[in-house]
């Protein structure tokens, strides 16, 4: 089932007073909180369910405990390749379907690299490991288009901001130096006021750029083989950066005056975090191992960047006309606190040919908070919110591997809760990987997919007609991890 997921929040977000402020809602903290690890080729091929069972590096970002069943010193580094195709289809309210789109964004990365030295504790301590290095916990790359006929224009969102609060620096300020308002009494009309229900042609494209990549350091013991500890310190580096391209036509000349307009929008955000994570695995047997895992908010502290520009074109008494505008360079300085996490698991291994291994993740995305200095008003507006909006949701992972001498066949299934408040779907994913161990090296490759269902808002609207994107995204990753062993 797809959902509309923004409905609820037109008329909140269209009379928010300037994009400065109002470029931050609970989108943006869903976004900076979903943690996806890709890491190692084995991580990721069996599910990125290793947090029971552990003997890789990349649990530094689920269950640190997991390194002290390493036994030997490792140096890793994992080369990737990710693909997003999205279907994208703009809703029509009075009947009939506009034509679908498909686009893709295709990167190379490097979703993991790092190193690990292992050696003998105390009289009670089997190993104690050390651990640094970098994982990759999101990808934010994609590109979509859409292109169809709808009512209503962006322009009436102008008019909106401008009636409730005058006129800004980004949006309702640069609409009215283009020539797509009129003032009149203080009162602002546009083409659009007398018209507001007619159709008209609109298309966008929508490239999105960025991660989250997580620089951590980790230590683990191994206590009698029975209990194994880990910590680790996080600290996240994060980019994104979104461009959009949007336009509005008329060419059946259903609004008087008007011809067409484009709106683009360039974002620019960095940010740095820091977390602590905290992990426990009991051998209950000697197949058997139980483990727990607890996260830490990763304190964000973000800067960003962002500037619009606006082309208007109209005609009045047989005059064609024509009016431009930009906006200055915006800047904002904010932190975000993420929420805790909290994650169990199992695993049983079958003596040499194999194991089996499952783990939950808890996560409350509505408790995601918001600080903006100076601007307490809109802070607490924009936490409400967020927790309004974002709900709790469990992560299931599961996973396997099955060897046969040095060969290695591992399979993974996922299952991720919506995180927004009334949706109840699950997106799933699933993964294959394979590799070949030997004792002074490994070569490991896997391939994950993910699918989800989600709706996009070109642009948010009070009372106007609301414009809906329906997108179907499929996510895969492709990985080969070389590691050597001393």
């Amino acid at each position: 089932m797809k959902m509309n997921v923004f409905k609820p929040l037109c008329l909140i977000v269209a009379l928010f007073t300037t994009l400065t402020l109002s470029a931050q809602n609970f989108g943006d903290a869903l976004r900076y909180s979903s943690f996806d690890p890709i890491g190692t080729a084995r991580f990721m091929g069996a599910g990125s369910a290793l947090g029971p069972l552990g003997a890789d590096f990349s649990v530094l970002s689920t269950n640190p405990a997991g390194l002290a069943w390493m036994r030997q010193s490792e140096f890793m580094v994992t080369p990737g390749l990710y693909i997003n195709s999205i279907n994208s289809q703009l809703a029509r309210a009075n009947g009939g379907d506009n034509l679908s789109f498909d686009d893709s964004a295709v990167q190379f990365n490097l979703p993991n690299i790092g190193i690990v030295t292992s050696s003998r504790g105390g009289r009670s301590m089997e190993t104690f490991n050390f651990a640094m290095g970098i994982n990759r916990l999101a990808d934010f790359n994609e590109e979509f288009y859409y292109r169809g006929t709808s009512q209503g224009s962006i322009v009436q969102r102008f008019e909106e901001l401008a009636n409730a609060n005058g006129l800004d620096d980004f949006e309702a300020g640069v609409a009215f130096d283009a020539e797509a308002l009129i003032e009149d009494n203080n009162f602002y009309f546009s083409d659009f006021s007398d018209f507001p229900d007619r159709e008209i042609e609109r298309e966008e494209t929508v490239v999105r750029e960025g991660k989250i990549e997580e620089l951590s350091f980790g230590f683990a013991g191994n206590v009698k083989n029975k209990v194994l500890w880990g910590f680790s310190i996080g600290v996240p580096f994060m980019r994104y950066e979104e461009r959009k391209e949007y336009r509005e036509t008329d060419p059946n000349d259903n609004v008087p005056i008007f011809n067409d307009l484009q709106y683009d929008q360039t974002l620019i955000v960095n940010g740095t975090g820091i977390n602590a994570k905290l992990g426990v695995i009991y051998r209950a047997h000697q197949a058997l191992r139980l483990s727990a895992a607890i996260h830490t908010p990763t304190y964000y502290q973000i800067d960003e960047t962002f500037l619009t520009r606006m082309e208007y074109d109209y005609t009045i008494e047989d005059q064609n006309q024509f009016g431009s505008a930009s906006s200055p360079e915006g800047s904002f300085n904010y932190s975000l606190r993420t929420p805790w996490r909290f994650m169990a698991g199992a695993g049983t291994i079958f003596s040499k040919n194999g194991f089996l291994t499952g783990e939950i993740e808890y996560v409350n995305y509505g408790s995601n908070k918001f600080l903006f200095e100076g601007f307490s008003g809109i802070e607490a507006e924009v936490n409400q919110e967020t927790r309004d909006n974002l709900s709790d949701a469990v992560r299931i992972r599961a996973g396997a591997e099955y060897a046969i001498e040095d060969f290695r066949l591992r399979g993974g299934l996922g299952a991720q809760q919506a995180a927004i408040e009334g949706d109840d779907n699950f997106y799933t994913t699933f993964s294959l990987g394979a590799g070949i161990r030997k004792r002074a090296y490994y070569i490991d490759v896997a391939y994950r997919r993910n699918s989800q269902q989600t709706s996009y808002t070109p642009y948010l609207t009070g009372d106007a007609p609301q414009q809906f994107v329906d997108n179907d995204t499929v996510r895969e990753n492709f990985v080969f991890t070389l590691g050597f062993r001393w």
